[in-house]
């Protein structure tokens, strides 16, 4: 059943007319997230989701119209990620774009322990196989190799720096789109492989003493190592506010 202010229609997204460049040795970054205004990007249970209202679920499902690829945090899974993954929306509107491929779908994961039941490895109209990252001392689950590419990038983790590379020059990877979770978001940043970072604050409040931010490292940065952003944009639309920010200092993009 739909939840009220959380309607599936053919509208347009907030960023429809996005105009990205695309980089050479990495894909030009984005991440994209949404939050509450206390800063919570999910609840304390699944009766939380989603968080968001109708206009940021239009944005987020169409905003791979602009993306060869996407990129998840293996955590997220069981999180609804599949969603509008190759609808005949995404598809229509790619193709307007003149991309006619659906965007690689990639997870990163440096147990390579992950369910190869999840919903994302079973949607058999998807005409790609999603690939799974895994560094080369991952114990991967057994039969997750057949229902995804198994790709190792790294020794003991995933190198994030040789993972855009081998987007870039294997898979010709121009844009991507990271989509969390929060921990490979701050890896993303504090490497330097970020150019955009675009977050949605949606008007609720849960209140969690702890609550999951958008970015989360083991600890704080050092104050005079945070990540600067500069802000490129805002838009209100039903009540939500969309911020798309610059990330100072991502690394050249050739």
């Amino acid at each position: 059943m739909t939840q009220p202010g959380r309607t599936q229609d053919d509208s347009g997204g907030v960023y429809d007319d996005l105009k990205l460049p695309s980089g050479t040795w990495r894909p030009y970054t984005a991440i994209q997230m949404v939050m509450t205004v206390d800063g919570a990007i999910t609840g304390p249970t699944a009766d939380y989701w989603p968080i968001s209202l109708d206009a940021d679920q239009r944005t987020f499902r169409r905003f791979r119209i602009h993306f060869d690829a996407v990129l998840h945090g293996a955590r997220t899974l069981g999180m609804r990620v599949d969603r509008y993954m190759w609808s005949a929306e995404l598809q229509r509107e790619r193709r307007r774009r003149g991309l006619d491929s659906p965007p690689l779908f990639i997870v990163v994961s440096n147990s390579g322990q992950i369910d190869p039941n999840d919903r994302v490895f079973q949607r058999r109209s998807y005409p790609i196989r999603p690939v799974v990252v895994v560094p080369e001392t991952a114990d991967v689950t057994p039969g997750l190799a057949d229902v995804a590419e198994i790709v190792t990038i790294g020794m003991d983790s995933v190198d994030l720096d040789g993972l855009m590379r081998y987007l870039a020059a294997e898979r010709s990877v121009r844009r991507l789109v990271c989509e969390g979770g929060a921990i490979l978001n701050y890896y993303m940043l504090t490497a330097g492989l970020v150019d955009e970072f675009f977050i949605t604050v949606t008007p609720s409040i849960i209140g969690e003493p702890r609550p999951r931010t958008a970015v989360e490292g083991a600890a704080a940065l050092p104050h005079d190592e945070l990540q600067q952003l500069k802000l490129i944009s805002t838009a209100t639309h039903e009540g939500e506010v969309f911020l798309r920010y610059r990330v100072c200092g991502a690394c050249p993009l050739a």
